[in-house]
């Protein structure tokens, strides 16, 4: 017969409750998480390294040389693997909106969405 002392019991519940709080605080605050971006229908969305090189506006420019027209929205989203920017895009000869992807990192446009 083995004998259990009460403290052992107690840090096994202590370590029960505190591991997921200790792995939640781990994953928010890890590089490249907690990052917040506002979708295209106004809700918040959480974006992993919502932070890139590319401001909006040079991303817009790189959207429009691959496709000329009319921006309609901007967002940051995770596509193919990576985190972009879509820029939404009237075309002038057709009028067909197209969601253009453009890598934040490089400014590489890493294609279209129709």
């Amino acid at each position: 017969m083995t004998l259990r002392c009460r403290r052992d019991g107690q840090r096994r519940w202590l370590f029960l409750l505190l591991m997921p709080t200790l792995v939640a605080v781990a994953v928010c605050t890890a590089p490249g998480g907690g990052a917040v971006a506002e979708t295209k229908n106004g809700s918040v969305a959480q974006v992993a390294n919502a932070a890139g090189k590319i401001s909006r506006e040079q991303a817009t420019q790189a959207a429009l040389q691959a496709l000329p027209g009319k921006v309609t929205d901007v967002t940051i989203e995770k596509k193919r693997g990576k985190t972009v920017y879509v820029i939404e895009i009237v075309a002038e000869k057709d009028g067909a909106e197209t969601d253009v992807l453009v890598d934040m990192d490089s400014g590489t446009v890493l294609g279209m969405d129709h």
